[in-house]
């Protein structure tokens, strides 16, 4: 399922969290490092949960309940510090699946979301909010887990006779959106001709590459003569661990070329 935030249903999740406030209905934060918050609200009364996000990173959002006691939906309101729309994924059901049917209801519910960026190093974080309602008759005791799944290469590199070579590969049973931003040594965006800040759907177990060798000659050194470089972000709207990345910085030289593997890591 697929819930795209727009038009009037973007205010009310805007405005949800100041609408649950004024009706004495609490507002947390929430840390999007993965370390799972327990809570419990009182039969109808609802809870927001507020955490920042960065552009150019990707978050998940889980949240479960005891095996016989099913979740109650949540409702995710991003709002991300850029200019491009923002698409909420429910990845319950993605490779690797948090459901199970025992006949109970579901037990646990997992979102997903990116913010597609461009990276502005002076920006100011966006703020984006969790919310669940109460409507059953008790009162309701879960989990709640927001991860920044983002994947960063601490290193590439675009010079006069280097280039640096990327592959992603969708590891779930469902199409995952990537987006790609290369940032350079001082924090600022550097855009590939293709695909630039345009997000990339991999299809279920495909591959993805792209490479340096797109940008042109004259945009590969910094007005000092010193060749690009920098560091990359990857956000991706699947689950923990959606995306296997890679990269080769390959050096040509006049006695032949020399390559280095440099990681991708989880940002957390």
């Amino acid at each position: 399922m697929k819930l795209t935030v727009r038009g009037l249903l973007t205010l009310f999740l805007l405005l949800a969290p100041v609408l649950l406030l004024a009706q004495g209905n609490k507002i947390l934060v929430v840390v999007p490092d993965g370390r799972s918050e327990a809570d419990s609200i009182p039969v109808n009364t609802g809870a927001t949960y507020l955490f920042s996000v960065l552009p150019g990173h990707s978050y998940s959002i889980e949240q479960s309940r005891g095996l016989n006691s099913p979740t109650l939906p949540m409702w995710a309101a991003p709002s991300c510090p850029s200019p491009y729309g923002i698409s909420i994924i429910d990845t319950s059901v993605m490779d690797p699946a948090v459901t199970i049917n025992t006949g109970f209801g579901q037990q646990r519910q997992r979102l997903a979301f990116t913010c597609p960026g461009p990276v502005n190093p002076y920006g100011p974080p966006g703020q984006s909010s969790v919310m669940i309602y109460n409507m059953s008759g008790a009162t309701y005791t879960f989990n709640l887990s927001v991860t920044d799944t983002t994947l960063l290469s601490a290193k590439w590199k675009a010079g006069t006779n280097s280039d640096t070579f990327w592959t992603f590969t969708n590891t779930t049973s469902a199409p995952v959106n990537i987006s790609i931003n290369l940032v350079d040594t001082n924090g600022f965006p550097q855009f590939l001709p293709n695909p630039g800040p345009t997000p990339i759907t991999i299809a279920p177990g495909a591959t993805y590459s792209t490479d340096t060798t797109q940008i042109p000659p004259f945009l590969r050194t910094t007005p000092n003569g010193v060749p690009l470089s920098g560091s990359i972000l990857v956000g991706q709207n699947g689950p923990p661990g959606a995306i296997l990345a890679t990269a080769v910085i390959v050096t040509n030289s006049g006695t032949g070329s020399s390559t280095d593997t440099v990681k991708f890591e989880p940002k957390i």
